[in-house]
């Protein structure tokens, strides 16, 4: 707001309009995706053919690890990642980590073989979760749902 005198007058004006950031929304171009997942992974094939920035690793050793602080969605392996984090959780716990160091800044999906795992409290710490035998129109559309919803 400013204020001048103009021939004795006091005029007073306040900005009409308002400044406001946004982050840069997200899409097919610009999101980063990464899988995190000891076994072979076709769909990251078929996503990065359909033109999505895709990046699979085996595992993670730390979650300040580049590929992690790139990834804008991290799908999550239920078993065989994050054994030294946690033997007994493996998966979970590298999505604990990620959750914590991350919190809604990243979205992380938990994925399995097990079709039908069922979902523990523990589970829940995931943004969402689905079958890694989903075909690649089922991964796109979970994309692009979580997309809309980082913060």
């Amino acid at each position: 707001m400013g204020n001048f005198n103009l021939f004795n007058l006091e005029v007073h004006f306040k900005p009409s309009f308002s400044l406001r950031f946004r982050k840069k929304r997200l899409d097919k171009v610009s999101a980063n995706i990464l899988f995190i997942d000891d076994s072979d992974c076709p769909v990251v094939e078929n996503l990065t053919k359909a033109g999505w920035s895709v990046k699979k690793i085996d595992d993670i050793v730390n979650v300040q690890d580049e590929e992690i602080k790139r990834a804008d969605i991290v799908f999550v392996d239920y078993k065989g990642v994050g054994i030294d984090l946690s033997e007994e959780e493996q998966g979970i716990s590298v999505i604990k980590a990620i959750k914590k160091a991350y919190g809604d800044s990243k979205r992380v999906i938990l994925y399995s073989a097990y079709g039908h795992f069922k979902l523990s409290m523990n589970m829940r710490v995931a943004d969402n979760q689905m079958s890694k035998n989903s075909d690649t129109f089922e991964f796109i559309s979970m994309i692009e749902s979580e997309l809309e919803k980082i913060k």
